[in-house]
C-alpha cells in the first residue's frame, strides 16, 4: 500500500534535514562519547588506589595518588569509525605505565613459554601470592556503565532539541 505525501514548503523540510544532519554529526557522537567516558573517568579516579610513600621511579618523583592524578581519556582513533562511532579509551599517562601492574596484580612480567602461560594468565588476572590484584577500573565502569549511557542520550538529546528548535 503506498501513500502519497505533498510538501508544501520544500525549503522548511530541507533546512529541518540538514539541522537534523547537523545534530547527529561526527561532532556530537565524539561529545557524546566524551560525556560517558567522563562519568567512567571520574569513578575510576575515586577508586584508584593511593599508595602511602612518596618515592621515584625511573628518576621521577612519585607521590601517593600519582596514578590517580594521570589517568586520563584518550579519542581510539583505530576502534572509532568516522561518522557512525566514537571510541574513546580511559588509561593512565606513559609515566604511570605500573598502572596495569596495580589494576591485574602483576609485580614482574614472567616469560611466557608453553608452560607458563596458564600460571601468568591466571596471576595477571586475579593476582599472586606476591602481588594481590586492585582492581579498580573494571570495577569503576561497571558501576557506572548505566549512568554513562543516559550522560551520553542526554548529550544526543539535547542536540537534537537544538536542531528542532533551530538553534
Amino acid at each position: 500500500m503506498s501513500k502519497h505525501y505533498r510538501v508544501e514548503n520544500l525549503e522548511a523540510l530541507t533546512g529541518s534535514l540538514r539541522q537534523l544532519d547537523a545534530a547527529v554529526s561526527e561532532s556530537t557522537l565524539r561529545q557524546a562519547a566524551v560525556a560517558g567516558a567522563r562519568v567512567i573517568h571520574n569513578e575510576i579516579k575515586r577508586r584508584a588506589p593511593v599508595g602511602e610513600r612518596d618515592g621515584m621511579r625511573r628518576g621521577q618523583p612519585h607521590w601517593p595518588g600519582f596514578l590517580r592524578d594521570h589517568m586520563l581519556i584518550a579519542y581510539d582513533q583505530e576502534q572509532s569509525v568516522s561518522g557512525k562511532y566514537a571510541s574513546y579509551l580511559i588509561t593512565w599517562s606513559k609515566d604511570a605505565f605500573y598502572g596495569r601492574f596495580v589494576e591485574l596484580g602483576k609485580q614482574n612480567r614472567v616469560k611466557l613459554t608453553q608452560s607458563t602461560l596458564a600460571r601468568a594468565i591466571r596471576e595477571i588476572e586475579f593476582g599472586s601470592s606476591r602481588t594481590p590484584a586492585q582492581p579498580f577500573i573494571r570495577p569503576a565502569f561497571d558501576a557506572t556503565k548505566a549512568a554513562a549511557a543516559r550522560k551520553m542520550a542526554e548529550v544526543v538529546e539535547k542536540k537534537l532539541k537544538e536542531a528542532s528548535n533551530g538553534q
